[in-house]
């Protein structure tokens, strides 16, 4: 089990880190319940799709890249963007590299840990 993210500012290294580190848990244990996400191919995912989502991405080898994140928070709730790479190996064998720059939610939970509510690696795209 993971450390409980009371800090905002910690959510995105905290995520970053536990994709990089293939622990499936650590990332599902980094969203909240209900969470959803826009893949990078436009699709909307949510509960075991989501889970099958990220464990794909786990075992590509993906290896994310957050750059400064920008915080906008009030009363349990924040908007998250900061730019990204994400770099990792095709089904096919290929290894890919993305960018862009994520519009995301997170949401304060009644345990008083911060947990992503809405990722959108699409930003407003």
């Amino acid at each position: 089990m993971s450390t409980p993210i009371t800090d905002l500012a910690q959510l995105p290294p905290a995520f970053e880190k536990a994709m990089n580190s293939g622990n499936l848990d650590e990332v599902l244990n980094l969203l909240a319940p209900g969470a959803v996400m826009r893949t990078v191919t436009g699709e909307t995912v949510t509960g075991q799709a989501l889970r099958d989502y990220a464990a794909g991405s786990i075992a590509g080898k993906a290896q994310l890249s957050n750059g400064p994140s920008r915080i906008v928070a009030g009363d349990g709730i924040a908007f998250v963007t900061e730019e990204w790479t994400l770099e990792i190996t095709t089904p096919d064998g290929n290894r890919k590299k993305a960018t862009g720059a994520s519009a995301n939610v997170a949401r304060l939970g009644e345990d008083g840990t911060w947990r992503y509510a809405i990722l959108n690696p699409l930003g407003t795209a």
